[in-house]
């Protein structure tokens, strides 16, 4: 009995550690129950600075249409109003790619424009 005492506080305090320490984006990248979703954005705000990378916090939205905030890193500055579409687990940016007009889905397309 006391070990389980024993390995069940120490879980407690991991948890604790890990939502205090850990950044949530890193959080959601490695929890299992965050689900994957496909945002599209515009670039259309200016890009900050961060060392030799820019950082980019955009609006988006996902194919049902939601709002949702986004920030993501490039190694280079991207053309302005350009459309990507960004792979996100939660808040953290798995991958991002250039789209076109074309490929946008309906509601997407409407609260970009």
């Amino acid at each position: 009995m006391k070990n389980f005492v024993a390995v069940l506080f120490a879980l407690v305090i991991l948890l604790i550690g890990l939502f205090t320490f850990v950044p949530k984006e890193d959080r959601d990248h490695i929890n299992p129950l965050v689900p994957k979703d496909e945002v599209y954005v515009q670039i259309n705000k200016d890009t900050v600075p961060k060392g030799a990378r820019y950082e980019y916090t955009l609006t988006g939205y996902n194919e049902e249409g939601e709002e949702k905030e986004i920030t993501f890193g490039s190694g280079e500055i991207l053309k302005e109003k350009a459309y990507l579409k960004v792979t996100v687990k939660g808040s953290f940016v798995e991958e991002w790619e250039e789209a076109q007009a074309g490929e946008l889905p309906v509601k997407v397309e409407t609260k970009l424009n």
